[in-house]
């Protein structure tokens, strides 16, 4: 959706009304204690955000620069970020309290706290059969930035490079998706920071819920 339509709100909301990052992980919590018995689950939690193709650790801020590794089986990792292990929803809370806290954000003309970044919550399951085996699962919650009419949002100099960044990420995410569904030989997971992080999350065996938030206003109908 364009900026200020409602993402943040959908994924992150507030105390009173949580988005989905606290629901998601909410449902998680109440299958990990229904199957307490037979398997022992252990969840952890990340948050990232990609600025102007630069990924941070929202819940460790430092001006060291972290990059994303493709690894031989597919999958992504991102070595020397913070995860830490939550057993509750407010351990979970105050993960993504500290981390709104150090993201990137700015008043434009069309939104007072408009996302400058995409912001990702990865959640990671560790699930053991009792006296067998053990299973790994990942869930990555995005807020995306919102996609920019510059003219409308006036935005310019660092506003302008933030706003050509993430439309640039957009559509390098839109492109993965559309080579995925043609099924081409070849997907330019590489384009951007985004769908290099993603790239095990968007082809295979997984699983990809997008929600479209859309501006009820006129003055956004071409959007």
């Amino acid at each position: 959706g364009q900026t200020g339509s409602g993402k943040t709100h959908t994924m992150t909301g507030t105390a009173r009304d949580p988005g989905l990052n606290t629901n998601v992980l909410r449902e998680l919590f109440r299958i990990r204690d229904e199957r307490r018995n037979e398997y022992e689950i252990n969840i952890s939690i990340a948050i990232t955000e990609i600025y102007n193709e630069m990924v941070r650790d929202l819940l460790s801020p430092s001006p060291k620069k972290l990059d994303i590794k493709l690894n031989p089986d597919g999958s992504s990792t991102i070595p020397g970020l913070t995860e830490l292990r939550v057993t509750t929803v407010e351990d979970v809370m105050k993960c993504i309290v500290d981390a709104s806290k150090n993201r990137a954000t700015s008043t434009t003309d069309m939104n007072e706290q408009s996302s400058r970044s995409h912001s990702i919550v990865t959640v990671r399951t560790q699930c053991a059969l009792r006296g067998s085996d053990t299973y790994f699962g990942k869930i990555h919650l995005v807020d995306l930035a919102g996609s920019e009419n510059t003219n409308k949002s006036g935005v310019s100099g660092q506003g302008m490079k933030e706003a050509q960044n993430i439309n640039k990420s957009l559509s390098a995410l839109g492109d993965v998706i559309q080579s995925l569904v043609a099924k081409n030989p070849h997907t330019p997971y590489r384009n951007s920071k985004l769908t290099m992080m993603l790239k095990d999350s968007l082809g295979g065996d997984s699983k990809t819920l997008m929600i479209v938030c859309s501006s009820p206003a006129q003055t956004n109908v071409t959007e």
